[in-house]
């Protein structure tokens, strides 16, 4: 292996690495407890029993008790349970998707998740999740594509004292719209202060739950349209006072978001996100606390957007601006070529087929077409390094304990012949972006969760074909044979490479090192991940071979051999040139 092969297999690798340790969070160990912190630094909710002692001696201790009534509303993706105790979305459900047992996908229930409004009173808060409202709705509606419906629910105490919530559902959207009002309540209610609160238990939907609390967090909005999240991957209490208008908040898990945007803006909020140490399948607890708007509090009404729905790129562009952030793409380079290639390129190959086993594997082939030129490019200054060893293993051997003379030599060689040492990198590092935003577009792509090829049964996740009785550091307790697939054709590929090169030492060695240790690295990433480098390598090494057959490498040297008989001619006349000139410059000047 030259130099010029082992600095791009150097790039690669440390790329890699990197990507993985710094950019995908590590997920908590299981059995590793959540660092306490003090209580008073938390946003701690008061149980329910506590609360209504608190309100029983307020003018709302009439609607403390009542009968509840649920009614249903649902249209062609979700399915809304609404609730008269609170006036607030009870359960959600994601009708075209199934959770890891199989069952239907429900984001949100009465036990997982709590909201509503928050207004002082005298030396207590009213909490509207505690009071029972009334309605006139319909019990359920089925809405199709344009179809629309409202439910009220409306707290009076007298006919023209009332709070009211209300509920706008259209067909074919995951979003609701939703609006409160407080009429010439002003005796009952001090607008002040107020807020919406929303605590929720994120369910465990996928069947990795490592890779599922790795990508939950809070994600959070601001009105001067800056985006920030909490970290994903810390163990212990992650809280955040935000002090700056909010546009949105985001309750965002690996492939779904629970979240609700202001259409004036949150005039601050404290948020908070703990690690689940115990409860059956939970992962995260979310906890935000929204202050309302001045105008809000002013008239006495707001207006907010409620969205339940997938991570999915198209989607979460169309709810409101920079909404799409809710679906991690990397950093700005990576980002730019999913937005721009990956995302459409894969979009498109969705339309006509069915299968994404099939679809990852056109993938590669329109990837590398793309690429062919950057790759021949690359094989051209491969040639041209390996017709040159010889030479270049002479200038060694002279000026062997010279470094410095050997340097010199060594680049006045390559001027010589019209070589850039580091030309096969250049192509390498233009390569890289796409090489890096498959790191991200597959761990986050919801179209393979459950989609199954081959062995596998969920493109998301890993490919477990052996379970083992004991967990083996940074590899895990599985064995991936995708990842294994992906190994032997890196291997492959390298050993073609290595053909014809006089690799001894280190550097051969290091060459078959790396792919062992992907096979660590990458054992527990997805399944589409691991068969997308693995038809790569495989295409890689046919279009090296292809470009063998049709590139003589023989003609290469011939030409870097003519180029340097004409460099030493055309040197050799300059030098002819010269020396006539000066001797006639010589004559002038004894006459």
């Amino acid at each position: 292996m030259d130099k010029n092969r082992f600095i791009r297999l150097f790039l690669i690798s440390v790329s890699l690495l990197v990507y993985y340790f710094y950019v995908f969070n590590k997920p908590r160990e299981e059995n590793q407890p959540p660092t306490a912190i003090p209580a008073s630094e938390t946003i701690t909710p008061l149980s329910a029993a506590s609360q209504s002692n608190n309100l029983a001696s307020t003018p709302f201790a009439i609607a403390l008790h009542g009968e509840e009534k649920v009614f249903i509303v649902e249209n062609e993706l979700i399915k809304v349970f609404l609730s008269t105790k609170g006036g607030s979305i009870k359960k959600v459900v994601l009708k075209k998707y199934k959770d890891k047992n199989g069952q239907e996908l429900v984001l949100l229930d009465d036990q997982s998740s709590t909201m509503g409004l928050v207004f002082p009173h005298k030396d207590t808060f009213i909490k509207t999740s505690l009071l029972h409202f009334q309605t006139q709705s319909p019990s359920s509606s089925i809405l199709k594509e344009a179809e629309q419906t409202k439910i009220v629910f409306r707290l009076a105490f007298t006919p023209s004292q009332y709070l009211e919530q209300s509920f706008d559902f259209s067909g074919n959207s995951y979003q609701i719209n939703y609006a409160w009002r407080a009429v010439s309540m002003e005796p009952y209610l001090q607008k002040s202060n107020a807020f919406f609160i929303w605590n929720m238990d994120m369910r465990q939907l996928e069947s990795d739950i490592k890779a599922d609390v790795a990508k939950s967090t809070i994600n959070y909005y601001s009105s001067d349209q800056t985006f920030n999240n909490l970290k994903e991957n810390s163990t212990q209490i992650e809280k955040k006072k935000i002090e700056t208008p909010l546009k949105w908040v985001s309750i965002k898990q690996r492939f779904f978001s629970s979240a609700i945007i202001a259409e004036e803006s949150f005039a601050s909020g404290d948020i908070s996100l703990e690690p689940a140490s115990s409860g059956k399948d939970i992962t995260k607890t979310a906890t935000l606390s929204l202050a309302l708007s001045e105008k809000n509090k002013e008239n006495g009404s707001g207006a907010f957007t409620f969205f339940f729905g997938p991570n999915e790129y198209k989607t979460l562009q169309k709810v409101t601006k920079d909404f799409e952030q809710n679906l991690p793409l990397g950093w700005v380079v990576v980002k730019w070529v999913n937005q721009g290639l990956i995302i459409p390129l894969f979009s498109f190959l969705e339309k006509h087929f069915s299968n994404y086993g099939l679809i990852i594997f056109l993938l590669v082939i329109a990837i590398k077409l793309l690429l062919a030129p950057l790759s021949y490019k690359s094989f051209i200054s491969m040639a041209k390094m390996k017709a040159v060893k010889p030479e270049l293993d002479k200038i060694k051997e002279k000026y062997g304990n010279n470094l410095q003379k050997m340097q010199a030599e060594q680049m006045a060689f390559y001027k010589e012949l019209g070589i850039n040492p580091l030309s096969g990198c250049v192509p390498l590092l233009l390569q890289m972006p796409i090489l890096l935003a498959m790191f991200q577009f597959f761990p986050n792509a919801i179209a393979l969760r459950k989609a199954p090829f081959l062995w596998a049964h969920d493109l998301s996740t890993y490919d477990s074909i052996i379970r083992l009785p004991f967990t083996i550091p940074i590899y895990g307790n599985h064995i991936s044979l995708f990842t294994l697939l992906m190994v032997c054709s890196t291997i492959l590929y390298t050993w073609s490479s290595n053909q014809g090169n006089a690799t001894e030492g280190p550097m051969k060695i290091l060459s078959y090192i790396m792919p062992i240790t992907f096979m660590f690295v990458l054992n527990s990433f997805p399944a589409g991940l691991s068969f997308y480098y693995c038809v790569s390598n495989i295409a890689t090494f046919l279009q090296q071979t292809l470009t063998k057959y049709f590139v003589n490498e023989e003609s290469v040297k011939e030409k870097l051999i003519s180029r340097q008989k004409r460099v030493k001619q055309n040197e050799k006349s300059s030098f002819q040139s010269r020396v006539v000139a000066a001797m006639q410059a010589n004559n002038k000047k004894k006459k």
